[in-house]
């Protein structure tokens, strides 16, 4: 099993960068999206050598991630690196490190030495950073005074545009209780609330220290716990053991001057089948509500999970065309789909959905979503369990899998997975079923068409990232330098008309084994884009890579090619040098282009 970083971050930005740190030390890194994901590619690929987490991870928290890796075996010698937003997560871990087996524990707000420097210790298996609060006085009086002056406290009856916006996302996320909060400096004030228990509606807040909405503030991000009963952190709270919060997502309000007034947040008393899409749109719909506090003239509110115009002129999508754009794609997939639209309407299916359930197409079409429900049930050996099963993930549902085993048509194992998506009017749904089976079958097939190009037999691009970034952070620690060539068969489309495509395909398997004949190991070539491959030559400096490229428009009879040189710079990120390398190569074609034609 390869040694590899798994990176546990919903961030796509943050994971890009830890991400690039794990491929400097050498290391093939993956990115999982949230605590569930995670879970599924240890199960798939074994334990990583390095493990980095966030602690307030969607569908499964970063302590439950742990504690779960910590019970295999093959998880014994695995690295592990906590960064995290949130102060008394990052306290209560720091508490638990030895249990947990945690290396490096950072805040967020760690500057990107400090990152490289926890990766590299945790793979050591020294321990960095600490588990003390990070307290900004004069952030929190400037962000009281900023509450204050826009006089949002108000001790009359909650407004009724607000009581119906967070009714609304109440509905659209499928949760008991929705709140609007202010944390004021020993309180958290509700300036709109839905579905809260009578003596809490009545006061209108809570203490400080019970609030959830206080870590969102504290660490000016969103916040997701999964099952608060099971939290290191918040399963003694007593809004928790009264059984009011069993679950919790908040995203932070905040101002233009960037001031977090509170949160805007959901609450169910069960587990929170929240994903990463989700998330995200609950902090889109807190920013345009934090707008509207801080410029309450300026614009209504915003409706639920349903993305404005930027402009006036800028044309709005109904719910119906938006759903309409993916009707045609659904239809055409050998997977077998159905997208739900908002309300649990069903909308479009295909006809492989059709074949795995024994339906005719046409009833499907027509089946509501419960009936829906009912039938796949009715195929199983336990139809009332699978129904509550399936009800659950109605109800709670964001980017929810479960595993079904199915006796009719035939026994087999499926799994049903739910993707949300955004659309005017809430939230639609992608449900795919996949047959498991089938799945295991096509799986080594499915990897090695990603790592392997069928023309060629190179590496595909996929696969040369990951390569190029491991040469390169091994070349910085053997001091020595590392060139790219990118080189580009400009005459293919030619070939392809005048000789046909068996002869384009020809030239470019030649070009392919021309290629490697001038890049011995530890280089390597890659089929970069149709018509281009990339060669990475380790050791090679800016001298040696111009002889090589000079050596590849040598071969006599090969279509004409493009190509240029690049080196890496000091600690230039891999993507950096790829960004120079393409620029480089467009430059070359134009002025290919330009020159005037040889006699």
């Amino acid at each position: 099993m390869p040694r590899y970083a798994l990176i546990a971050e919903p961030d796509r930005h943050r994971a890009a960068g830890l991400l690039a740190l794990a491929q400097q030390e050498g290391l093939e890194g993956v990115v999982a999206r949230d605590g569930a994901e995670a879970q599924e590619l240890v199960r798939l690929r074994g334990a990583p050598t390095l493990l980095v987490t966030d602690l307030a991870l969607p569908r499964v928290d970063g302590f439950a991630l742990l504690a779960w890796l910590r019970g295999r075996s093959d998880a014994r010698h695995m690295a592990v690196m906590v960064v995290t937003a949130f102060d008394e997560l990052r306290v209560r871990a720091w508490q638990l490190k030895d249990a947990l087996g945690i290396h490096a524990l950072l805040s967020r707000r760690a500057g990107p030495e400090a990152m490289r420097d926890g990766v590299r210790r945790a793979l050591a298996g020294q321990l960095a950073g600490h588990g003390q609060l990070e307290l900004n006085a004069e952030e929190e009086k400037r962000r009281l005074a900023r509450i204050d002056e826009l006089k949002l406290v108000d001790p009359g009856p909650p407004d009724q545009k607000l009581q119906d916006l967070v009714a609304e996302v109440a509905q659209a996320f499928g949760v008991p209780v929705a709140l609007l909060t202010l944390v004021l400096g020993d309180k958290q004030w509700f300036k709109a609330h839905v579905g809260l228990p009578a003596a809490l509606a009545k006061e209108r807040g809570t203490p400080r220290d019970w609030a959830f909405c206080h870590h969102v503030v504290q660490g000016r991000e969103a916040l997701v716990v999964p099952d608060a009963t099971r939290h290191p952190v918040f399963r003694d709270n007593p809004l928790v053991r009264d059984g009011i919060v069993g679950s919790y997502a908040g995203a932070p309000l905040i101002t233009s001057t960037g001031d977090v007034l509170g949160s805007l947040c959901v609450i169910d008393t069960r587990p929170l089948m929240l994903g990463p899409e989700d998330l995200a749109a609950l902090r889109e719909l807190a920013n345009r509500v934090a707008e509207n506090l801080e410029h309450p003239t300026a614009r209504g509110l915003p409706r639920p999970i349903t993305p404005r115009p930027l402009g006036a002129s800028e044309p709005v999508l109904t719910e119906a065309a938006a759903l309409a754009l993916v009707r045609e794609a659904v239809s055409a997939l050998d997977v077998p789909v159905l997208v739900v639209a908002p309300g649990r309407r069903p909308f479009a299916s295909n006809a492989a959905l059709a074949e795995l359930l024994g339906l005719p197409e046409d009833r499907l079409s027509g089946m509501a979503f419960d009936s829906l429900c009912q039938h796949i049930a009715s195929l199983t050996a336990d139809p009332g369990g699978t129904l509550r099963q399936l009800d659950l993930a109605a109800e709670s549902s964001r980017g929810l899998h479960l595993t079904l085993s199915l006796e009719r048509p035939r026994p087999r194992e499926v799994r049903w997975v739910a993707r949300p998506f955004l659309v005017p009017g809430g939230i639609a749904q992608l449900l795919s079923l996949m047959d498991l089976g089938i799945g295991a079958d096509l799986k080594g097939t499915r990897e090695r068409l990603l790592r392997q190009d069928a023309l060629t037999g190179l590496d595909t691009r996929r696969v040369g990232e990951e390569r190029l970034a491991r040469e390169i952070g091994r070349c910085r620690r053997e001091g020595l330098p590392t060139s790219l060539l990118l080189v580009d068969l400009v005459e293919l489309g030619a070939v392809n008309r005048a000789r046909g495509y068996d002869a384009g395909d020809a030239a470019l398997r030649e070009l392919a084994r021309h290629a490697e004949g001038h890049c011995p190991p530890p280089g390597f070539v890659v089929r970069w884009t149709g018509d281009s491959l990339l060669l990475v030559l380790p050791g090679a400096d800016a001298v040696a890579a111009e002889a090589a490229r000079q050596q590849l428009h040598d071969m006599p009879g090969q279509p004409a090619c493009v190509s240029i040189a690049v080196t890496v710079q000091g600690e230039e990120d891999p993507h950096g040098t790829l960004d120079r390398a393409r620029a480089a190569l467009v430059r070359a074609k134009s002025e290919r282009k330009a020159a005037p034609p040889r006699d």
